[in-house]
């Protein structure tokens, strides 16, 4: 043990694990005034991974969040010697990355415009720049360069050592060699830890320990998508004349290069990367490896002497291959853990934990001791994933593919192959034999395009028109101008009854709870600062029971929230299996539906906004007017095991009308031509509802909900300085997707957060947020707005109002 002093027994928080996040965080805390912090390595500091990662530290990440959390670690380690007298070998060095194909090519020009309204300096470069910038790379093929001028690259062991010594000199303990045994819990809340020298109680307990993490957390019920791989790296003798280089990235081989004091380390991301059960790490594995040899490098190093040939004269000093934890999507495990209160993580962080450490261990201080994080990061938060994606048969087969996954193309709409049909609709087969192309979210398979003509239903991806592109415009026209049909039985659905129903969901929902049974009520649920936790709609189907219908990408979230936040004589129930939903919706969807549905769906007889159990081809459903797509339509939902047959019912009836099936693709045009928000993508816990245009669905009059007090701050402060803002480019060739920069008479003032094209408008049609003063619609119709693609601008009409059907007649009719 290196603390010598007396094991303590209690603690305001203790931290399981001394790599890079450990002592991150307890640095973090400690600097913020939380002293009583014990942080508790297994064996010896960074002795997990963090020892023998290659120490990279990048700028640009995928969101504007984790970018201005990566820039806060250049700062900080930049800064830690001079705080603590520990050098941590931190250099701005830049980076260049590689691009050997047309469409590597467009993917890099994009990430530069992305980098551009992130704050990040980036410049496209040419082949001579890049010999100049990088002596003795071999330019054959390569077609252009990224470079990025402030990445870094800082020792991962000096750098965790500073941060320990700063925790420590901030009054923070640090305890070598104390394993925890056991998480103790009383009443569904952390309360301290167990280990051989004795127990703590502890406030709150966090997790960051690495390949360990995934074990630790089952023991008290708590299941993170996180499995280890094999990963490698090689690192030869001494180059003459070498001298500090940017860090290389040759995405299109899979290889990296970073110079190490003389030497090079040559490193790869695996296509087929080699999963790694934790039985293969013995107990006391500690600055450890695995065996490697020259058959598990041979032919990523064949490629890196292509790119460098000075490394055929190179003799290797190492071959490397070590355990690293990933997720299935790429992204880190962060926050608060929904089934056990005051116990947090931070751990997967996928090779990636050097550039993050300084950042996330400022944000888990923020979130452990204000509550809540210092930013949006729903994309790394823990509970993000479907419980299907958290079972050892899914995180064993999608996770190597993920790895591997890191320097591919990243495609628009890309669909991984691994890990596939966890959840299924009551449709699958039906709409599979009828050509569905499907994708995956949360594991549940969805119907994302239906192929024609002959066609196979799989993507050909690239970032202009892909093959589908021709049969979603089908399906798009034809919801528009007659009659179609989607399968969104992905739905999340809860049931909520009981004498104190309305009075619960008053307390968590923004909108009138009070509405008469039948009623249907769009709401959003805040935060205490007002930003949106999530985006629903809550049906009244009697007097003391409701349902709650959600995403399928926020069902984990959203079940949590509802049963931290629901009180009384109230019960929840998840019922999303028990239904499949229907969405049959265009001009002619009253003609189709009054033919089989055993109630009155005239405009008079069956209101917008409205819901009624009927008879539907025979079979009970509940049925209710709405639309996300523009249009006169219906939700139809229906007893899982009877969906098929009310599916060749509607088919049936529809014929007349040339009903066409829908898949979800077609649906996010729909919606974005006519404005609708998604949540995770055009609104979130950073943005309130003035700012996202949606403050007409709060009723702050009806009760007071979680977030009434902020929402009243924020209406009463006028005009927000940023606001969520539709835009149609004026040439209808290029291709939006998200992260396009928005520029404003010449400045970049945001960047899309959803993009796709609008088949009805004729052109590429995207939302996102502005921020400038005095945003009001004569501000905007005086403005210049250019979408950059691709560093390319293109003109663009922008406005606050959809431009399709500003007024709803449409779906009102």
């Amino acid at each position: 043990m290196t603390d010598k002093k007396k094991f303590p027994s209690t603690a305001e928080v203790v931290v399981i694990g001394g790599g890079i996040i450990g002592c991150s965080i307890a640095y973090h805390l400690a600097k913020r005034g939380i002293s009583d912090v014990v942080l508790l390595e297994r064996k010896q500091l960074t002795g997990g991974t963090t020892w023998h990662a290659p120490g990279l530290v990048s700028m640009l990440w995928p969101t504007p969040y984790l970018t201005s959390l990566a820039e806060y670690s250049h700062e900080l380690y930049a800064s830690l010697e001079e705080e603590t007298g520990q050098a941590t070998g931190y250099r701005r060095i830049g980076s260049l990355s590689l691009a050997r194909t047309p469409e590597r090519l467009e993917e890099l020009l994009r990430t530069s415009s992305m980098a551009s309204v992130f704050g990040v300096e980036s410049e496209m470069i040419d082949n001579e720049r890049l010999a100049e910038l990088y002596p003795g790379v071999n330019v054959d093929g390569v077609l252009g360069a990224l470079h990025i001028e402030k990445d870094g690259q800082t020792n991962p062991v000096d750098t965790t050592m500073a941060m320990a010594t700063g925790a420590r000199m901030h009054g923070a303990r640090v305890i070598q060699n104390a394993k925890v045994d056991e998480i103790l819990v009383e009443d569904g809340r952390a309360v301290g830890v167990k280990t051989e020298q004795g127990s703590i109680a502890a406030k709150n307990v966090v997790l960051a320990g690495g390949l360990w993490s995934r074990d630790i957390a089952a023991t008290i019920g708590v299941d993170l998508p996180l499995y280890a791989c094999e990963h490698f790296y090689v690192v030869t003798d001494n180059m003459d004349g070498l001298q500090p280089c940017p860090v290389l990235r040759d995405f299109d081989k899979g290889v990296y290069f970073k110079e190490d004091t003389g030497k090079m380390i040559v490193g790869w991301f695996e296509h087929n990367a080699r999963g790694c059960s934790m039985d293969r790490i013995p107990e006391d594995f500690c600055f450890d490896e695995f065996p490697c040899g020259i058959d598990d490098v041979e032919e990523y190093l064949m490629r890196g002497m292509g790119t460098l040939p000075a490394l055929e004269e190179t003799g290797i000093r190492t071959f490397f291959n070590g355990p690293e934890s990933f997720t299935p999507d790429n992204l880190h495990l962060l926050g608060p853990t929904p089934e056990v209160d005051n116990f947090f993580v931070a751990c997967g962080l996928n090779s990636k934990g050097i550039g993050a450490g300084g950042g996330i261990g400022k944000v888990m201080a923020d979130w452990i001791i204000g509550g809540h994080p210092s930013g949006d990061i729903w994309e790394c938060d823990v509970r993000r994933h479907h419980p299907v994606q958290r079972e050892q048969a899914h995180i064993e087969a999608r996770i190597p593919e993920a790895l591997g996954h890191t320097y591919a193309m990243h495609w628009p709409f890309y669909q991984y192959k691994t890990a596939r049909d966890r959840i299924q609709s009551p449709l699958h087969q039906v709409l599979k034999d009828q050509g569905a192309c499907f994708g995956e979210v949360a594991g549940y398979e969805r119907p994302n395009w239906f192929a024609e003509d002959g066609a196979k239903a799989e993507y050909e991806y690239s970032y202009k028109r892909q093959n589908w592109f021709e049969f979603y415009a089908r399906e798009h026209r034809s919801m528009r101008e007659s009659v179609g049909i989607y399968d969104i039985s992905s739905f999340g659905k809860f049931e909520i009854s009981g004498p104190d129903a309305e009075k619960a969901l008053q307390c968590v929902c923004a909108g009138d709870m009070t509405a008469e049974p039948g009623s249907l009520v769009y709401t959003q649920w805040l935060n205490e600062r007002g930003g949106i936790e999530a985006d629903l709609t809550v049906s009244r189907t009697g007097p003391d029971r409701f349902m709650v219908i959600s995403g399928i990408g926020s069902v984990n979230k959203d079940w949590w929230h509802m049963k931290k936040h629901l009180h009384g004589d109230v019960q929840l129930r998840d019922i999303s299996a028990d239904y499949a939903c229907l969405a049959l919706q265009g001009p002619n969807a009253r003609a189709v539906l009054e033919k089989i549905a055993e109630t009155d769906v005239s405009a008079e007889g069956f209101a917008f906004g409205s819901g009624r159990y009927a008879s539907v081809a025979g079979v009970e459903v509940w049925l209710q007017r709405l639309s996300y797509v523009g249009e006169l339509g219906w939700e139809i939902f229906v007893p899982a095991g009877e969906t098929c047959e009310v599916f060749a019912e509607l088919q049936k009836a529809g014929a007349e009308f040339d009903i066409r099936n829908v898949g979800l693709h077609a649906v996010n045009s729909l919606r974005l031509e006519k404005g609708f928000r998604h949540w995770g993508h055009d609104i979130g816990s950073g943005d309130n509802l003035i700012q996202a245009g949606l403050s007409f669905a709060a009723k702050p009059d009806a009760g007071d909900f979680i977030g009434r007090d902020a929402f009243l701050q924020d209406k009463a402060a006028g005009l927000p300085d940023r606001r969520l803002v539709q835009f149609k480019l004026d040439d209808p060739e290029p291709l939006l997707y998200h992260n396009e920069p928005i520029v404003m008479d010449g400045k970049f003032v945001g960047y899309l957060s959803s993009g796709m094209y609008g088949h009805t408008l004729g052109a590429a049609i995207g939302m996102g947020y502005v921020e400038a003063p005095d945003l009001n619609a004569a501000r905007i119709g005086e403005a210049s707005f250019e979408i950059e693609v691709a560093r390319e601008r293109f003109s663009a009409q922008a406005s606050l109002r959809a431009f399709y059907d500003p007024s709803s007649s449409r779906m009102k009719t």
